[in-house]
């Protein structure tokens, strides 16, 4: 996702939107975070998955901007998000790519795809922004 983001940046506005925990201590465990010694408890505020978040990004290394669902997890659950997934938001503000959920389902090859086409269709960022702010203003 690293490479997608900087290769389009300068086109396309990016965000990694930090839902409930995928493998929490107290829910569904994996044996790699165990092997790893990753111990996160799901957080029950919105400043506890704040501070997971951060680590997140932190451990992963990523610069692409990241947003946190609320602790009501309104996000996640209109999106289908958990445990993660891809999208593509045209200007129009219309899903223009819905990824399967992931693991299994996360073809980032596959949203670039569909982000070429975007692009192809409108091209500007600062489309994009304006159609974002438009649809972040719907859900106030």
């Amino acid at each position: 996702m690293e490479e997608i983001y900087k290769e389009y940046r300068n086109r396309a506005n990016f965000f990694v939107v930090y839902i409930r925990e995928a493998h929490p201590v107290d829910g569904w465990r994996t044996k790699e975070n165990d092997r790893k010694g990753i111990e996160i408890p799901q957080a029950k505020t919105f400043e506890e998955r704040s501070g997971v978040a951060n680590t997140c990004a932190a451990e992963l290394d990523l610069t692409i901007p990241m947003l946190v669902d609320g602790i009501d997890n309104r996000v996640g659950e209109a999106y289908c998000g958990w445990p993660d997934r891809l999208f593509v938001v045209g200007t129009d503000r219309r899903i223009a790519f819905r990824g399967e959920r992931g693991p299994r389902g996360f073809k980032p090859n596959d949203m670039v795809l569909a982000l070429k086409e975007v692009l192809g269709n409108s091209g500007s960022k600062d489309d994009m922004e304006s159609a974002l702010d438009k649809a972040l203003e719907g859900d106030k």
